[in-house]
């Protein structure tokens, strides 16, 4: 080998000697990056993952889209869940937890658990309870309630119900008083109740509503008023109470008041009003009477017989009269007739008994314009006609839909007979 040769082949491997000792410093970093990100259990979210952040640290912020894995992990509630997920809820703590969906993966949990179509059978608590018998009448939760403790039977509404019993009419400011306070507890299934199922109690009631002249002291409502809203307020959504009503009501209709010494069923079925009732400063008072007496019928008349009863003795007349005042004091009370006469016999969707009413044909406009003619059954479609073109304004006027439903009918031909059969 000559020298010239044996120095170029020296400097070749001096420079490969070189270039290792370079690679091996410069992979050691990438070696040393790689092991610490592979010791970590949990990576750093990306820089571009929308994260949801409460309190300034960091380590609280969560991402915005739920990244699921193998296992199940909590979902936060603003979280947002991709498809396809296994999710699950704790319904006790309210726990929504959810991991990579594995189709026909079994749930340790509920090994041993009987299921059917994906629904979770318990057992009763109480595997000896009785079971009902077939063909048993459907059980009836209304007035199923917890009944006040003993203590409770000196509380002002039983002192009130003592003093209706007892014919107390005359008894002040006390007897005022307490027919306000039983009037607030009415409305209660429990207290409504009470009411109805006593018959002393209903005929005492329906002898203060239908009596114009009975006193009451300054500052109450009249007893009438009072009497007619304690009714009302008993029989409303109260099917169990109307059920006691009308099991009593030939009862109460032939019960003679002890002031008047008349039928209750001469008082119920004649005038709201007294003379002179629609015009001067008492106006105002005697259509909110009527406006009370007009909620009390509502809920009477829900009953197949008192209904058929209240049609025989011409007690539309009663309502109809309502609608004759054309002073603004009246708009309320007329208001109040209006949605009785629509929801009882009117309209199919809220239960009306359709074919029953209207039982005579519209009578001519100049009929009833005229004293005589005024409050005649025909004379319906006259008058919210007339309470409508007043509104005209109002396109939801109820007096509109009254005067509409009352055309469609009598364009049927749809119209009942002054004569039912009971």
């Amino acid at each position: 080998m000559t020298p010239s040769r044996s120095k170029t082949t020296s400097f070749s491997l001096f420079l490969a000697i070189v270039f290792g000792v370079l690679v091996c410093i410069l992979a050691a970093p990438a070696q040393a990056s790689s092991s610490s990100s592979s010791s970590s259990s949990q990576p750093s979210p990306s820089a571009d993952v929308d994260l949801i952040c409460h309190t300034s640290n960091p380590d609280e912020c969560y991402p915005r889209v739920f990244q699921p894995t193998d296992e199940f992990q909590a979902v936060h509630d603003d979280q947002e869940l991709p498809n396809g997920l296994h999710v699950r809820l704790n319904i006790w703590t309210g726990l929504k937890e959810a991991k990579i969906n594995v189709p026909d993966e079994a749930d340790p949990a509920l090994e041993g658990l009987p299921v059917d179509q994906a629904v979770l059978v318990v057992d009763p608590e109480q595997p000896d309870a009785p079971q009902i018998p077939r063909g048993a009448p459907e059980y009836e939760t209304v007035g199923k309630i917890k009944e006040p403790q003993p203590e409770y039977e000196t509380h002002p509404f039983f002192e009130a119900m003592k003093m209706l019993k007892s014919g107390v009419s005359e008894g002040g400011k006390v007897f005022d008083d307490a027919l306000e306070g039983m009037e607030e507890l009415s409305h209660d299934i429990y207290y409504g109740l009470k009411i109805t199922e006593d018959p002393a109690v209903l005929k005492a009631l329906f002898c203060l509503m239908t009596d114009h002249d009975l006193p009451s002291a300054e500052g109450t409502a009249p007893r009438d008023q009072q009497a007619a809203a304690i009714l009302a307020g008993a029989l409303q959504n109260n099917p169990t109470a109307l059920k006691a009503v009308d099991k009593e009501w030939a009862n109460i209709m032939e019960f003679k008041c002890p002031k008047s010494g008349k039928p209750l069923s001469e008082g119920f079925y004649s005038s709201f009003m007294p003379p002179d009732s629609t015009t001067g400063a008492d106006a105002k008072q005697f259509a909110s009477r009527a406006k009370a007496k007009a909620a009390a019928i509502n809920g009477l008349i829900k009953s197949d017989f008192i209904r058929a009863q209240f049609l025989q003795n011409d007690g539309m007349r009663n309502l109809l009269e309502v609608l004759v005042p054309e002073g603004k004091e009246w708009a309320t009370a007329q208001r109040k007739v209006g949605q009785v006469v629509i929801d009882t016999f009117l309209d199919g969707d809220m239960g009306a008994k359709l074919g029953q009413w209207p039982r005579t044909p519209r009578s001519s406009d100049a009929e009833c314009r005229t004293d005589e003619g005024q409050m005649n059954e025909g004379c319906w479609d006259y008058h919210a006609q007339r309470i409508m073109k007043a509104n005209k304004r109002d396109s939801g006027h109820w007096s509109r839909d009254l005067h509409d439903r009352l055309a469609a009918v009598r364009k049927s031909g749809k119209v009942g007979t002054r004569h039912e059969d009971l």
